[in-house]
This record gives structure tokens, C-alpha cells and sequence, in this order.
């Protein structure tokens, strides 16, 4: 038995599922790519920091600029290492 087809704004948009799903995915708040609640962006901290690393690897780059991926790990580093003293 088929499934029903969603019914949203993006039924109608002539791309394919993938960039559907992602499209709904990034409305909800949540990781285009694995599901996960997001932090600022369309990825979650895990796929941020691969695709912050797979960018710097391709360009070349040594420097590591304050992106938002540096500052919600830098604060999720600081929340471990309180957990960690309090324990």
C-alpha cells in the first residue's frame, strides 16, 4: 500500500525528495542530515564541525576564525568541564 503523499509547501516545488526532506528538516529546526535539534544552522555541532574541517582541508586553510561552530563547541566544552568539577 502506497504512502500518502505530505502535504506542505514544499509538495509542489519541482526538486527532488532529498532537498524535500532537507528543506523540511531546516523549517523544524532540525540537522538536514541526520534529524538531530540544531544549535543555530541547518546542521547539528557533530555535522558542523565535519563540514567546517572538510573545508578547511580542501582549501588549504591553517587559521581558525571565530565561526559558530568554534563558539557553541567552545561553550558545550565549558558546561563538561563544570559537570566534571561539580562531580
Amino acid at each position: 500500500m502506497p504512502r500518502r503523499p505530505i502535504k506542505d509547501e514544499f509538495q509542489h516545488l519541482k526538486i527532488s525528495r532529498q532537498r524535500k526532506y532537507q528543506l523540511r528538516q531546516q523549517r523544524d529546526g532540525r540537522c538536514i542530515i541526520c534529524g538531530k535539534e540544531t544549535p543555530a544552522s541547518s546542521r547539528c555541532l557533530e555535522h558542523m564541525i565535519i563540514a567546517r574541517e572538510r573545508q578547511r582541508r580542501k582549501n588549504g586553510w591553517k587559521r581558525r576564525y571565530q565561526s559558530t561552530s568554534y563558539k557553541i563547541e567552545a561553550q558545550l566544552f565549558k558546561r563538561k568541564k563544570r559537570k566534571v568539577r561539580a562531580g
